[in-house]
């Protein structure tokens, strides 16, 4: 007996697909555990919602590092945004990165191109004939 189907689709904004490049192999495991198994059925069940600044965003814990996701319930999709080591007031915390990030609009940006909805998004994607990027780990 398997468990629940996803409902979701879990696609990643750059940045976090470079965070994910960046993770070795044990935690890259847990990790698509985490997104297959809990964020791709259920994602705010499983998650917690980030408080302001960062309230439009949720995160998940798995060993010592953090996934932080937008949830786009009209497509379906899970926008995985960051993932990164927690360190409390260490300048490499995955919440302050993120934060100084997504103060910028990159963000935003990078979430509209992958759900579709930018201008720029739109043209390459009927050009190309192309979909939001997944990214396999």
């Amino acid at each position: 007996m398997s468990g629940p189907q996803p409902k979701y689709r879990i696609a990643f904004t750059t940045d976090a697909a470079g965070d994910v490049t960046a993770l070795d192999g044990s935690i890259k495991n847990k990790l698509k555990n985490v997104l297959s198994k809990k964020l791709a059925t259920d994602p705010q069940g499983y998650g917690l919602p980030l408080r302001s600044p960062l309230n439009l965003y949720w995160k998940r814990e798995f060993a010592v590092h953090r996934a932080i996701y937008r949830i786009c319930e009209e497509k379906q999709i899970v926008v995985v945004c960051a993932v990164g080591l927690r360190k409390q007031g260490d300048a490499t915390d995955v919440y302050k990165q993120f934060q100084a990030l997504a103060q910028t609009g990159k963000v935003a940006q990078e979430i509209a191109e992958v759900l579709g909805i930018s201008r720029r998004a739109r043209k390459r994607s009927s050009s190309l004939n192309v979909r939001p990027p997944l990214l396999r780990l």
